[in-house]
């Protein structure tokens, strides 16, 4: 008989972009998979991506278990109903490994696992996308957040963590004897490098002009991405001959859109939505802007450095590890205060200026991700875990 599997995640887009790769490595190893989310809400895709991905994991023999899990605090109730029925089905189908993710899929993943941990021995893994009680955060996050995560990592065979401040979070604040450090998902840099790409027949399918320099942000549309920022920032540019093209869904499109007009830009304010094309955008962008307020190690920017584009990037945990704060790179110089819209300014207005420095910008930006972001050295690292924790 197989060894068997459960993926938790809060959506089925998190399982999507984020665990493809480790389904892989799980059914390489003779696992049988089920995978545990919300496939109706709360997903940053489309429901037509997320119906797709679906049919991709039957066709896998993968078996899907919707489970609504809620993304705050104020569903306590529906979150004890999710934990109920997914304990329920961990009893009745015993796991040998049980992979959860996200803060609240964590939680709903650990408590429902907890007897069957002591029991069945089944191994715990909690891969942390970014711990709610980051450095900069409210003092409510800290006290909430914080106090929950602990508790929990003790029901936890195996804490990952993919960004060096969350590491030492967990190394030294809750001194969990099982701490791992994985550099996120990983992308196949090579792959994303060498795409080749018509810019004019793409610009023509974005309904964008041609003959304007791109400046690109990928994010979902929710207030944590700070894209107001990012056009504020655009707004007060001196060079207008170019444009922003914002790529990502959530219910802060029409708001945003309103933005731009009020902001007197909404002709150079592009919103092409959620789009299966997005390694080919970055290719014919010339500037990757990211502003978000929080991350863990944000994919987007990962893929822009594969891309070979510069990114002028918020000081936030996560880009840091990117971009190489404190280190000696010319990337870590853009960097910048989350709330400085006029520092964002300048970096875009300098860059736009300067095609020789994009240029070294956006070598440097590839290397380092090439070297230390690959989607090979994550997957070596997933099977190593994988292994140890089926060995013990």
């Amino acid at each position: 008989m197989n060894k068997r599997a459960l993926l938790v995640a809060n959506s089925a887009s998190m399982i999507d972009h984020f665990n493809r790769d480790n389904i892989a490595i799980l059914k390489s190893l003779n696992y049988e998979i089920t995978v545990a989310a919300d496939f109706h809400h709360g997903n940053s895709s489309t429901k037509e991506r997320i119906n797709e991905f679906k049919s991709e994991l039957l066709e896998q023999e993968i078996e899907v278990l919707p489970l609504s899990i809620p993304r705050s605090l104020a569903h306590i109730p529906e979150m004890f109903k999710s934990i109920s029925r997914l304990k329920k089905h961990i009893a009745e189908h015993p796991y040998e490994i049980i992979h959860t993710q996200t803060p609240f899929g964590g939680v709903v993943g650990r408590l429902a696992a907890k007897k069957t941990r002591k029991q069945n021995k089944t191994k715990i893994i909690y891969f942390v996308h970014g711990f709610h009680f980051f450095k900069g955060a409210s003092a409510k996050n800290h006290i909430i957040y914080y106090n929950i995560e602990k508790y929990l990592s003790h029901y936890t065979d195996c804490l990952i963590t993919l960004n060096h401040e969350d590491y030492a979070a967990a190394c030294n604040k809750f001194r969990h004897p099982n701490v791992r450090y994985v550099p996120g998902i990983g992308v196949d840099t090579d792959m994303i490098h060498n795409i080749q790409v018509d810019k004019a027949a793409k610009c023509l399918s974005l309904g964008i002009p041609t003959d304007k320099k791109i400046i690109l942000t990928v994010a979902e549309l929710i207030p944590r991405k700070n894209l107001e920022g990012a056009i504020r920032a655009f707004a007060g540019m001196r060079n207008h001959d170019s444009i922003l093209v914002i790529c990502g869904k959530g219910h802060l499109a029409e708001q945003l859109k309103k933005l731009s007009q009020d902001l007197d830009i909404a002709d150079r304010v592009f919103f092409p939505g959620y789009r299966t094309d997005i390694l080919e955008i970055y290719h014919i962008a010339d500037i990757f802007l990211f502003t978000s307020y929080q991350e863990g190690l944000p994919v987007s920017v990962m893929q822009a450095m594969a891309a070979g584009l510069p990114v002028i990037a918020s000081d936030i945990r996560g880009n840091r590890d990117l971009l190489g704060s404190g280190e000696d790179t010319q990337s870590s110089d853009y960097l910048i205060d989350v709330k400085d819209t006029t520092a964002f300014t300048n970096k875009l207005d300098y860059l736009l200026e300067k095609p020789e420095i994009r240029a070294s910008l956006g070598s440097e930006n590839t290397k380092r991700c090439r070297d230390n972001f690959d989607i090979s050295i994550v997957h070596k690292e997933m099977l190593a875990i994988y292994k140890e924790l089926a060995s013990n």
